[in-house]
Formats: structure tokens, C-alpha cells, sequence
């Protein structure tokens, strides 16, 4: 759905979570907000058996991989300069980002350079057939979500595959989709609530590979079980919210 209000007499409701949409957030909105347990969800997405490398898409055997697949107009100079001083305290970090024009990655790696931070730390890669680009993941450590608009079904995929979500929320809808399916993840340890706190939390990950570790196993282990997958749920959450409009219809609440 679109992430802001509409702002628009004929649309009734926007239905979001309490990630999304705070007290604050909803005196900008003209619809009344109908809230679920939870916003986001997924059905099973298939993911590749085949076995990759790292060497195969340029990454350091060594390296520990942070990315982010987002699109790159996400990319604003407040996250950019955090990812830069994330790289500066892990020296053994990379960053991992979706390619470009010659010209896009040109600039993004002079940008690098203008922060202290070799350009060659940034490695772009192509895109690929879905179910690749889902086993893809699993050779990234973690996800970098961007702040003024964060990623929706870019984090989802990730989570799908294994790899933690790391997130900071602002104030708006889109700034704070992360922090919504990161909760639905059972991950709200990964939410941050401020950038310095985006900043330390990588950088601890980055440095205690086994907390890491145990976050990747139990996103695979319990992916059954958690919010963000439950299908079945969603949909009892849905109908329910549903009958709750019908009935405010009847009683002539809207």
C-alpha cells in the first residue's frame, strides 16, 4: 500500500501497526488508522539450493559483509556518513550495495573517499533471478536499512534468508517500516532509536560474530513460528479488523 496518508475524504481507513503509525504520526493522517498485531507479512518465497561463494560476487572470504539492497535513492548523506563511521571502527567490514551506472558506484565510492574510507570497500553487485538473489543473502552478515525510507520488502527478503535486519525509525510511515517488520521478526534488540545506537549496534555485531551468529540461527530455525511469516494469521487479523469497519459502517460511525 502507499506508506503516508492519502489525504482524501472518500478513504476511510489506513491500516497499520503500532510501529508504524504512532500517536504522534496519526494527527497527520485523515483516516481513522485500524491497528493490526502486526503490518507486514510474507508468504514462503523459494530460495536457490545452489551453493555460492563469496569470490563469486567479489566479497572478501574474510570480510565481514554488511549490505543493503535497498534502491538507491534511499541513500541520503545522514545514512551514508553512519554506514562511512560504521566501516572506520570494522576494519574488516565491506559494504555490499545493488549496482548501478558507472557513474552511480563512481560517485558512491568518491564519497567513500571524501569520508576517510577506501572506495574499493564498497562492492556493488547485479541483479539476479529471485530465488538466487535470496540465497544470495546468506553470504551478507547484516542489513544496513537506510533511514528515510527503509526497506519494506527488501527486509523482508532478507529475514526470509537468514540475515538480521539492522534499523533506526523516524517519524514518518516509511522511516519506520523496518522497525515494524523487524518487530514482527521478533528482532526489536535490532531496532535502534537513535543513530548513534544504529552505529554501536553494528559495530558490536560486527565484532561478536557468535551473537550473530545466534540471531541467524534462530531466524531459520523459527521462521515457522514468527509474525512476519504467519500467513494464516495475518489474515484471521485482517478479517477481523475488516468487521470491525463493516460494523462501524452499520452503526453509522463513518
Amino acid at each position: 500500500g502507499y506508506p503516508d496518508t492519502i489525504g482524501a475524504d472518500f478513504i476511510q481507513y489506513a491500516i497499520a501497526d503500532s510501529w508504524l503509525i504512532t500517536p504522534e504520526i496519526t494527527k497527520s493522517y485523515t483516516e481513522d488508522i485500524i491497528y493490526l498485531p502486526h503490518a507486514f507479512f510474507t508468504s514462503p518465497m523459494e530460495i536457490s539450493s545452489r551453493e555460492m561463494t563469496r569470490a563469486e560476487f567479489g566479497l572478501p572470504d574474510d570480510a565481514f559483509v554488511f549490505c543493503c539492497f535497498n534502491s538507491h535513492y534511499k541513500i541520503n548523506p545522514a545514512v551514508f556518513d553512519a554506514w562511512m563511521r560504521i566501516l572506520r571502527q570494522v576494519p574488516q567490514g565491506v559494504l555490499w550495495l545493488t549496482g548501478g551506472s558507472e557513474k552511480l558506484m563512481a560517485n558512491l565510492r568518491q564519497a567513500a573517499q571524501n569520508r576517510g574510507i577506501d572506495g574499493n570497500r564498497i562492492i556493488f553487485t547485479d541483479k539476479i533471478d529471485n530465488s538466487e538473489y535470496l540465497a544470495r543473502y546468506r553470504l551478507a552478515d547484516l542489513f544496513l536499512d537506510t533511514f528515510i525510507y527503509n526497506a519494506g520488502s527488501t527486509a523482508i527478503s532478507a529475514l526470509w534468508a537468514g540475515v538480521p535486519v539492522l534499523t533506526r525509525p523516524g517519524n514518518t510511515y516509511a522511516s519506520r517500516m523496518g522497525a515494524s517488520i523487524c518487530a514482527a521478526a521478533e528482532l526489536k534488540s535490532l531496532i535502534c532509536p537513535t543513530t548513534a545506537d544504529y552505529e554501536k549496534t553494528a559495530i558490536y555485531l560486527a565484532n561478536h560474530p557468535k551473537s550473530l551468529a545466534y540471531r541467524h540461527r534462530q531466524l531459520i530455525q523459527n521462521r515457522s513460528k514468527l509474525p512476519l511469516f504467519d500467513v494464516p494469521g495475518f489474515v484471521q487479523n485482517l478479517e477481523t479488523a475488516l468487521r470491525q469497519m463493516w460494523s462501524n459502517y452499520q452503526s453509522g460511525l463513518c
